[in-house]
């Protein structure tokens, strides 16, 4: 089930109040805002998976991996994006960074949810999937023994709570899995495979008819979107919006970091990758972060394509890299 402007849980979803773990228990209880730099800033998405910190230890019995639709889940997702992107001034409310914090996991709730059911416009030609590392929490609701933890970075919207048939999860880490030729809204895009290039024997094309990226949008699309389509199509090859994908909103708290969170991200969104037929997959990482560049290399990835300093001040942000990795085997680039 998603999150809807109607439901019930997103009219109360206001009154929770985010959290953090107890330096004296492993119980999740009360909120505390973190230090922060001098402006309330979006981290790079792929900054927040290879920060160093104390190196913890936890039973791997107790995380599950998945891709998932669950609305409880997705929260958590979003819960995570807002905890590891986003940073305050020091001088700034408890409840204003409260207030802000609550603003943004309500608006990466609403964009997982309109990106997996294809509602959001500019994602029409992209299939998306939300992975998530979820840590089992106690019966009890307390963090099991062994999970080192910073408690200023935990919170309880990261915490998908108990049903009838599953225990209470703490989410750890995500990403999005997006297929389609380009991601949306991003400049740097991937150029292979083309129309042009044979499509790799063995790989699953069984999916291509299926997900937001089938192109059945009636009369949502627009004629020219229709024609490019369309021509595609009769070219008689795989069309591209199948055979490329890209990684998005990386991302894993920091109280979880240098546990493996993010090679798990990286397995499993190669497992999803994989099933939907996708052939070469990509990310973008900031050219200044080297952490999350030889993070990427170590999964297999290598830059293929890279900004001009000159171009990304034209924009506004930090150059870029992108690379990429053949999704049916090893390491390799385009």
């Amino acid at each position: 089930m998603y999150p809807t402007a109607s439901d019930d849980s997103k009219r109360d979803r206001h009154h929770r109040r985010p959290v953090h773990v107890s330096p004296g228990s492993r119980r999740v209880t009360s909120w505390l805002p973190k230090p922060c730099s001098d402006l309330v800033t979006r981290s790079s998405s792929d900054a927040s998976s290879v920060a160093p910190t104390t190196a913890p230890s936890l039973d791997p019995s107790k995380i599950a991996v998945r891709a998932t639709t669950e609305s409880a889940e997705l929260r958590g997702a979003a819960a995570a994006r807002a905890l590891a992107f986003y940073t305050y001034p020091s001088d700034r409310s408890e409840f204003s960074i409260r207030s802000h914090r609550n603003m943004r996991i309500d608006a990466e709730w609403d964009a997982i949810g309109e990106k997996i059911r294809g509602e959001d416009v500019a994602f029409r030609d992209t299939r998306v999937e939300c992975v998530v590392v979820a840590l089992t929490l106690d019966e009890d609701g307390a963090l099991p023994d062994g999970f080192a933890y910073d408690a200023n970075t935990l919170d309880a919207a990261c915490v998908v709570p108990k049903s009838e048939t599953t225990p209470a999860l703490l989410i750890l880490g995500t990403l999005d899995v997006n297929q389609g030729a380009k991601l949306p809204a991003e400049e740097l895009a991937g150029m292979h495979p083309g129309t042009d290039d044979p499509v790799p024997e063995g790989t699953d094309i069984s999916q291509d008819s299926f997900g937001t990226n089938k192109g059945n949008y009636g009369n949502g699309e627009s004629d020219f979107d229709a024609k490019i389509r369309a021509y595609e199509d009769s070219l008689g090859t795989r069309p591209v919006r199948y055979r490329r994908g890209y990684l998005s909103n990386v991302c894993v708290l920091a109280a979880a970091r240098r546990l493996g969170i993010g090679h798990l991200l990286m397995e499993e969104s190669l497992k999803v990758g994989k099933t939907w037929g996708i052939e070469t997959m990509y990310v973008h990482v900031e050219a200044e972060n080297v952490g999350a560049k030889r993070f990427y290399e170590k999964n297999g990835f290598e830059v293929c394509e890279q900004e001009t300093e000159a171009y990304a001040l034209s924009l506004s942000r930090p150059r870029r890299l992108l690379l990429s990795r053949t999704v049916g085997g090893g390491a390799g680039g385009e």
